[in-house]
């Protein structure tokens, strides 16, 4: 009996993970799906420039993923570098310089919408499109990233 003890304890241990996962639905796992990035979504009314600017930087994401016909998902990967770019532009069949307009423009786009909302003070919006216009869009997150961590919480 002795001999089979640690059999019996692996077994068991086993039996206490398997069954309430199965009993809980763990055997019926379905991830959950990609947002629609071509749904309208409303601007929060967030409380620092922080969550402003990742609010516009989402919502940019959004509309130049919706506008190429791919996920945001797929669009943040693809802003990763120039090689990951250049690969996605080619898989989607169209040219990098389309790919990096469509980005520009969603961003164009989510400063005006932030600035209407009141969300951005017209100093702020006029800062962010001087970085657009500036920027590549390989580096428009990391850079809007960095930003974040000079502003004030």
């Amino acid at each position: 009996m002795t001999r089979a003890a640690p059999l019996l304890v692996a077994i068991a241990a086993v039996a206490a993970v398997v069954v309430p996962y199965a009993a809980l639905g763990g055997g019926s796992y379905e991830p959950t799906p990609v947002a629609d990035p071509c749904l309208k979504r409303e601007w929060r009314k967030p409380g620092d420039l922080q969550a402003v600017l990742e609010q516009v930087a989402l919502t940019a994401l959004d509309g130049a993923a919706c506008e190429l016909g791919t996920s945001r998902e797929e669009l943040v990967l693809a802003l990763r570098d120039e090689k990951s770019l250049d690969a996605f532009a080619a898989e989607h069949h169209i040219t990098r310089a389309e790919a990096e307009r469509a980005v520009h423009d969603g961003l164009d786009r989510s400063t005006a919408e932030a600035k209407a909302a009141g969300a951005l003070s017209g100093f702020v919006a006029s800062l962010i499109a001087r970085v657009i216009g500036a920027v590549p869009p390989w580096l428009l997150l990391e850079t809007l990233e960095r930003a974040r961590g000079l502003l004030p919480p």
